[in-house]
């Protein structure tokens, strides 16, 4: 038996017998690892802080032939704030199923990981707006798993994009350029939409802050997209987010 100390992020935990729960736990190092934690739905139980979502958290784990066993636990940042307003719940959620969805056990994840840690600071603490925090993180996400965005030039033949008569093809993951549109099935941006894509893809994440929109039906149109670019590129769905598209 080999003792671990790991720290982590709580993506979700599930009931396991009576009194116990199998905890997802993303760490940078080691991806994804579930591990089993004794008696936390008991009265009382001192780790049940290590089983809530968001928490991020130091655990200690004995792991014996690939199972893992949490056997003692230290809080670093709860984020608790993010519970407490429903679209930063929602939208934060829809990224920890974005990790549980697409992050494999043992895979090293550091830039993933750093860029979850850094968007849920952003809305618990500096108030960020967690619709503005999901996309980025989304255009982020994409690129570190292998499906990148195309939001410089035309994703088709590479031209410019100076010009505002541009879509969004589904089949190239961008932006193409008004020659291309003529040969292609593209989805029409407004304007407003277009400036929620460039500027979030363009802001760096620690900036965000800084951006205003006019518009929410412009960002809930760009979140629609990037979870359909997500569902056509990894078959999954994210569940979380579907009451807001």
């Amino acid at each position: 038996m080999e003792e671990i100390k790991i720290k982590g992020i709580v993506i979700k935990a599930t009931d396991y017998k009576d009194s116990d729960k199998i905890v997802t736990i993303f760490s940078a190092e080691k991806g994804l690892i579930r591990a089993r934690i004794r008696g936390v739905k008991k009265k009382g139980a001192k780790l049940v802080f290590a089983v809530q979502p968001f928490a991020f958290v130091e655990f200690l784990l004995n792991a014996k032939d690939g199972f893992y066993t949490i056997i003692n636990a230290t809080s670093i940042d709860q984020f608790y704030d993010i519970t407490n307003n429903f679209d930063d719940y929602i939208f934060m959620l829809s990224c920890l199923e974005v990790v549980e969805k697409t992050v494999k056990e043992n895979e090293n994840q550091v830039d993933l990981f750093l860029l979850l840690l850094n968007s849920l600071k952003l809305v618990c603490y500096e108030r960020v707006a967690s619709i503005n925090v999901f996309i980025k993180f989304m255009f982020e996400a994409m690129r570190f798993l292998g499906f990148s965005f195309n939001f410089d030039h035309c994703a088709k033949c590479g031209g410019s994009l100076d010009n505002s008569d541009v879509g969004f093809s589904y089949d190239y993951n961008g932006l193409i350029c008004s020659k291309c549109l003529k040969k292609e099935q593209y989805l029409e941006l407004t304007r407003g939409e277009l400036a929620v894509i460039k500027n979030i893809n363009q802001t760096a994440i620690e900036k965000l802050g800084n951006l205003k929109f006019n518009s929410r039906d412009d960002l809930v149109s760009v979140v629609s997209l990037v979870v359909k670019v997500f569902r056509i590129n990894t078959d999954f769905e994210i569940n979380s987010i579907k009451m807001f598209i």
